[in-house]
């Protein structure tokens, strides 16, 4: 398993949010994915690289908070209500707009992840990425 040092975080989260969460986007996080959230939400991993398909070396900037006053997950309900993210949750962003998500759309249990490019449309916009958040972090790499 791979050693992630998050950074950053937001202090431990509680467990309403998360519940609430996932009520509005209408899907159950991943159990890996809500032990990650509980203590370090908000949090800026190290290692942070991770492949695309046909791209090396993507960042993974954060995952979103539950709790910032800037930024927080509950402000993505309306993109995620757009017809070309139905089904996308997303969990993390790169520093340029894109959104890393759980992919609902064929699957309530074990979603895989994807990367949302914002500047896509269509199928075009959703890039696979592995098969569940753990395998996401572990795959996690610096370039050092």
């Amino acid at each position: 398993m791979n050693k992630i040092t998050w950074s950053v975080t937001e202090g431990p989260l509680e467990h309403e949010l998360i519940q609430r969460a996932e009520r509005m986007f209408g899907y159950s996080y991943p159990e890996d994915y809500k032990d990650c959230v509980k203590y370090n939400d908000g949090g800026y991993p190290s290692p942070n690289l991770f492949d695309l398909p046909d791209e090396e070396s993507v960042v993974f900037n954060n995952l979103i908070s539950f709790t910032s006053k800037e930024v927080n997950i509950f402000m993505y309900m309306q993109i995620v209500s757009e017809p070309r993210m139905k089904g996308l949750v997303p969990f993390g962003r790169d520093p340029f707009g894109n959104l890393i998500c759980f992919d609902y759309r064929n699957t309530q249990e074990s979603p895989p992840i994807v990367f949302f490019d914002h500047e896509e449309f269509g199928e075009e916009a959703i890039i696979p990425v592995c098969k569940s958040f753990s395998d996401f972090l572990d795959g996690l790499y610096s370039r050092e």
